[in-house]
């Protein structure tokens, strides 16, 4: 049996599913919070309280991708597990030739990839999920990098034909295109957990990176001219894609959790990460922050009314409360507010944060 649970196995648990949880699985079984069925945590007066459905009920909706740090210590929770599936699974990719960056601008690169990425609806409604990555892979000096986009796209309980059909007009599509290079493989896996072991390792800790996020419903997708423009602003780092969504979330309902209704349209969680030296200046840290907030309004942007994932946000993510929570953040701070009168748990970004001001010296004070 497997539970819905993320792709990185240094993920923690605990914010994983109060965060929301998107995983592998979830174009098949939907988001973690969907999947709890009970939880028990320590409430701010010191309380062990179970939540589900039938008890508790307002905090178990709130607790489940409302965020950690608010409503109280989580100590366990109860999750529906399924059947391991098998996977169909490929990786493709296509590079920019060289001619094509100094020549050309990138321009049947860029194409492409929105093209790829304006495909992901149809996609989802063939079974199909993956994470993307653009990145630069070469280092010009008068001239844009050579460029490589890479997608790791698989299909859950399903057999490998398939998969191969759905991605025929796209390889189709790429092969005939001379100025990228272009190649797939595909595998078929008959257990899940070999795959998760073979494909998704931890994450490094202690990474000097700013993360930027946004995301991107099935209108922004279609832009084909706006995620071209977009996408070229990251030409200097990786540009990370993450297609888990498809039917399994999209068909839950948006108010049975506190998970940010936007979240049952998302196509695409686009999302990068900007690095800064070790030991760097104030200078330096300053100017990475800048660029970090440029290239957060430019994925919001191409996806106004949308939102962001908390767990993996922009730290100055501008109105935080709609990115992060849309139209459910008036019942979650009533609830705040009645369970936690005093504020035990607070975070600057984290529902209630409104209550108390953090001022210079590092007082926390009721505003």
């Amino acid at each position: 049996m497997t539970i819905v649970g993320a792709a990185d196995p240094s993920v923690g648990l605990g914010g994983f599913l109060t965060g929301g949880g998107h995983s592998p699985l979830g174009s098949l079984h939907g988001m973690a919070v969907d999947n709890i069925l009970e939880l028990s945590l320590v409430t701010p007066t010191g309380d062990i309280i179970t939540a589900s459905p039938c008890r508790n009920s307002d905090i178990f909706w709130a607790v489940r991708g409302g965020g950690g740090a608010t409503f109280g210590v989580l100590v366990n929770a109860t999750l529906r597990a399924y059947p391991v599936p098998t996977i169909a699974l490929a990786r493709f990719e296509f590079n920019s030739s060289l001619v094509e960056a100094t020549s050309n601008s990138n321009n049947a690169f860029y194409a492409a990839a929105a093209s790829v990425i304006a495909d992901m609806p149809t996609l989802y409604s063939k079974g199909l999920a993956g994470y993307f990555s653009l990145m630069p892979i070469s280092t010009p000096n008068d001239s844009l990098p050579q460029m490589n986009f890479a997608f790791l796209i698989y299909l859950l309980n399903g057999p490998l034909g398939q998969l191969q059909g759905a991605l025929d007009p796209i390889m189709s599509r790429l092969n005939t295109t001379p100025e990228l290079t272009t190649s797939i493989t595909t595998q078929y896996v008959p257990n899940y957990l070999g795959f998760q072991s073979s494909f998704f390792v931890a994450d490094k800790v202690g990474n000097n990176r700013l993360t930027v996020s946004r995301l991107w419903d099935e209108e922004a997708v279609a832009k084909k001219s706006g995620v071209e423009q977009t996408l070229r602003k990251f030409s200097s780092q990786m540009l990370q894609g993450t297609c888990v969504s498809g039917e399994g979330v999209r068909n839950k309902s948006s108010d049975d959790s506190a998970l940010n209704p936007v979240w049952r349209r998302t196509v695409v969680e686009m999302m990068s990460g900007i690095p800064y030296p070790l030991g760097a200046d104030a200078s330096k840290r300053d100017n990475t922050m800048t660029q970090a907030d440029m290239l957060s309004t430019a994925l919001s942007e191409q996806a106004p009314n949308m939102g962001t994932y908390s767990n993996e946000a922009w730290i100055h993510q501008a109105d935080f409360r709609k990115a992060f929570w849309g139209e459910h953040y008036a019942r979650l701070l009533a609830i705040k507010r009645r369970i936690d009168p005093k504020g035990v748990f607070w975070c600057q970004w984290c529902v209630g944060a409104e209550d108390w001001m953090l001022s210079d010296d590092g007082a926390l004070c009721k505003a």
